[in-house]
């Protein structure tokens, strides 16, 4: 019996740091504008402005999952109709001619957030609306929208606390449905909403502390509105000196924030997650990974999600790109890694077997 128990014991250990210590393969991003009306324009220009931003870097539109509350493209209070801007002097056109809304107006609900994390969604719900992450996805979850002490509102009707999003993320682990999740937030009160999590490889990052108020910045007097909150602005600003082949890491980002320009103190929390945020890149979240096919034996390079310029198709690639995130896969590690990492396994075989063993002789 004791054999059996060590057996299995070591199984768990050995499946367990497989799990841990395996790259990431492929990308995701789900991005929540939960507010409505016209007033709350800025609410709508954040999550597009984060939506732009992963695009740029990588991140195809068949692995973004996009709710938006309103419709202020077409709001007949729009000056200009089928436009929103993120910046008063610029004007840069955030919604475009390709941006693809998978959730819109009152599909965007709290059930429907948890549905789609959890993968829990109706079994006639179209491709383009789920997250078909798995156990080697890193997915980024953006929410935007008017929060408090541990509640994000939904259109003025509802909320989800701090407990159910933690719970979601749990369910989220249990499922093998990401590898390494960024969660950041732009709301009021925005650090309540990251406290209550308790599950692995999670980072997380908000706009303000308990007791403060997120921002909005950039009025446009033509508009008539604010067009953008300061902590997304700040992080935009960062990210539009990032590419897809640069080395800029979240360490950077989180240290690029000044309160005094926030107006608010960014709060970030990196207890759950297991690697150095110094050498964690940008894109391993707002980016993609490259992929690399064997055939007959050699590496070859097929497809790169960070090249962004083939837009011709939108709808088929909904269709088609979730099967060839599944075609072989190989990272690109050094030697010196793969050593790093298999005495690090040994190591801790040997500290389990000595365990058993010390176990074995104290109770004889």
């Amino acid at each position: 019996m004791w054999a059996r128990i060590v057996q299995l014991a070591l199984v768990c250990v050995v499946v367990e740091r497989s799990r841990q210590d395996s790259a990431h393969t492929n990308n995701w991003a789900v991005i929540v504008c939960s507010s409505r009306y016209w007033f709350n324009y800025r609410h709508v220009a954040n999550a597009l402005s984060i939506y732009r931003s992963v695009k740029r870097l990588g991140i195809p539109d068949s692995q973004i999952i996009l709710m938006l509350s309103d419709d202020i493209a077409c709001n007949p209070r729009n000056p200009i109709p089928g436009a929103i801007f993120n910046s008063a002097g610029d004007r840069l056109n955030v919604y475009g001619d390709d941006v693809e809304v998978d959730y819109r107006g009152y599909e965007v609900t709290v059930e429907n957030v948890i549905r789609v994390l959890t993968g829990r969604v109706p079994p006639d719900t179209p491709r383009s609306k789920r997250l078909l992450s798995d156990e080697r996805s890193n997915v980024l979850v953006y929410l935007t929208g008017h929060g408090g002490d541990g509640f994000l509102k939904f259109q003025d009707s509802e909320e989800i606390a701090s407990v159910e999003l933690a719970n979601t993320f749990e369910q989220m682990w249990q499922k093998r449905r990401y590898h390494e999740l960024f969660f950041m937030i732009d709301t009021c009160q925005a650090v309540s909403m990251y406290q209550k999590f308790y599950s692995p490889n999670i980072l997380a990052a908000a706009s303000s502390q308990i007791g403060q108020d997120s921002l909005s910045h950039n009025a446009d007097p033509e508009i008539g509105v604010y067009m953008i909150d300061r902590f997304t602005y700040y992080t935009l600003r960062f990210l539009e000196q990032v590419t897809a082949t640069s080395k800029a890491t979240m360490g950077q980002l989180f240290r690029s924030y000044d309160a005094s320009l926030v107006m608010s103190k960014p709060g970030f929390r990196t207890d759950l997650f297991r690697r150095n945020i110094d050498e964690v890149l940008i894109t391993d979240f707002l980016g993609s990974v490259r992929n690399v096919q064997l055939m007959h034996g050699r590496p070859v390079v097929v497809t790169s999600n960070r090249n962004v310029n083939n837009q011709s198709d939108a709808s088929n690639r909904k269709q088609t790109s979730w099967s060839s995130q599944h075609n072989d896969i190989v990272e690109e590690r050094t030697g010196r890694q793969q050593w790093a990492d298999s005495l690090q396994f040994y190591v801790l075989l040997v500290v389990f077997l000595t365990a058993v063993m010390l176990m074995f002789y104290f109770r004889l």
